[in-house]
């Protein structure tokens, strides 16, 4: 078993789920190596709590997503269901490649989103469950970031694994500076030249509990008080498509 794994898969479960004595973990296992998952179910059984196991498959998911809503629904209830036994969730979602699910249309897409991932996730998942979700460095995503694989995946496991009580501390600081802070000036490359408020918004330091890497102070403007442009300069894929260039 790769020692990275096992530390990845530690980390998962003792500091970002924090899982506890017969509580009951979903892992969405997403294109990702068996051995990952065999890592994981190693370490929840190690606190003991019990694994549970779905393997996904970013091209069935691709045609999955373009069933008819009857279909849609069924197979989001059953899942809604699974969920609601769940104290815990941690989500691994590797890819192949990347544009697979590219081969879906927008419409189906946000159907797809709204029958299916609102209820099971962002409604019961994110409200009532301890998870966490982060990507796998596949090749494809190597390739993104312009790096060899084995290169890439030595880089990910590092900026995975590493002390987040050490990143929370750190992170206090500038929470707190955050916290007494009024306006906001963002200037970058190309046009990107923006002012906004956080008066009285909030920060959330996030330390590895949500997402992994992690390291993210997070707060929102005031409404109203967003002024300027913010242009991206980086390319992304989201759902498969491609963007660049965003103003």
């Amino acid at each position: 078993m790769d020692t990275r794994y096992t530390k990845l898969a530690d980390l998962l479960v003792r500091h970002s789920t924090k899982l506890q004595k017969d509580e009951h973990v979903l892992i969405e296992a997403f294109d990702i190596p068996v051995e990952m998952t065999v890592a994981l179910i190693r370490a929840v059984r190690a606190v003991g709590a019990h694994a549970h196991v779905a393997e996904r498959s970013a091209r069935i998911l691709s045609e999955l997503y373009r069933n008819e809503e009857k279909g849609l629904t069924t197979w989001a209830d059953n899942d809604l269901h699974r969920m609601k036994q769940m104290q815990a969730y941690i989500g691994l979602r590797g890819g192949h490649n990347v544009s697979e699910q590219s081969i879906v249309p927008g419409e189906q897409m946000k159907r797809a989103a709204r029958l299916y991932s609102k209820p099971v996730h962002f409604e019961q998942r994110v409200n009532h469950t301890k998870w966490c979700v982060l990507r796998w460095p596949s090749a494809s995503m190597a390739q993104l970031a312009g790096k060899p694989t084995e290169e890439f995946e030595d880089f990910y496991f590092k900026v995975c694994c590493v002390d987040y009580a050490k990143m929370d501390a750190a992170c206090a600081p500038l929470a707190d500076r955050m916290r007494k802070t009024d306006k906001v000036h963002i200037k970058g490359p190309s046009e990107t030249d923006l002012t906004f408020s956080i008066k009285n918004i909030g920060v959330v330091p996030c330390c590895g509990e949500k997402n992994i890497p992690d390291g993210e102070c997070f707060t929102a403007p005031v409404r109203d008080s967003v002024n300027g442009v913010l242009q991206y300069n980086t390319p992304t894929v989201y759902n498969g498509q491609s963007f660049e260039n965003i103003r």
